[in-house]
């Protein structure tokens, strides 16, 4: 997680500068928090729990990102764009979101100009994020598979009492599939190659990642 960022001063500044126009709302897993083409006029940051924003091609639902804790969303209230191609969805088993309108934020804001800095840093990890997605979906199969798991493991992976990593239970073969863009199917046949040189430890769900294997990287 970037909890080295320091949004939950701006958070909690909010909160008590405007204390009734602010909202913090509870979703369980396969909430939308915000529906597909409804254009979002409010930004959203992540208190806890794991979301995704999502894409439809070809008639086929994707995973273009994944938003963690501490992760600012609803740039496109930003946009000068009607409307918008995707949606965004809790994935873990509940998600606690944070929402204050854009213009409230911005009236806000005016007052203590040092947190656009703190919002601008976050706008651009998040660009960030999608470049390197698209660079991404150009690596074979596995290799995205392995990146997408790293990439994980990184911001949400837990340490077991063995000090291996492991997943959170709703990062499955659907989501891995939904994310690298490939079928299910390769998406097992990735994790058994995985499995079998050692860097997974367990290929179901919990994955399990070998820890040594990934410090050798």
């Amino acid at each position: 997680m970037e909890l080295y960022k320091e949004n939950t001063r701006l958070i909690n500044y909010l909160k008590k500068k405007r204390p009734f126009d602010w909202t913090e709302k509870h979703y369980v897993k396969s909430n939308l928090i915000i529906d597909e083409y409804d254009k979002a006029k409010t930004l959203y940051y992540v208190v806890s729990g794991v979301i995704c924003v999502e894409i439809l091609n070809d008639d086929k639902r994707y995973i273009s990102s994944f938003i963690f804790q501490n992760d600012f969303f609803g740039l496109d209230s930003f946009s000068t764009f009607k409307q918008k191609t995707h949606s965004v969805r809790v994935i873990s088993e509940e998600a606690t979101i944070f929402s204050i309108p854009k213009t409230i934020l911005l009236n806000t804001l005016n007052e203590v100009p040092n947190y656009y800095e703190l919002l601008l840093t976050n706008f651009a990890d998040i660009f960030q994020r999608h470049y390197s997605y698209f660079e991404f979906l150009h690596l074979p199969t596995a290799a995205r598979i392995k990146q997408a798991l790293s990439y994980l493991s990184n911001h949400i992976g837990q340490l077991t009492e063995t000090e291996q990593i492991e997943l959170p239970t709703f990062v499955t073969q659907e989501i891995l599939s939904k994310f690298c863009r490939t079928s299910q199917s390769r998406v097992s046949i990735s994790l058994n190659e995985l499995e079998k040189t050692g860097w997974l430890l367990k290929k179901k769900v919990p994955i399990t990642i070998n820890s040594e294997e990934v410090e050798l990287e």
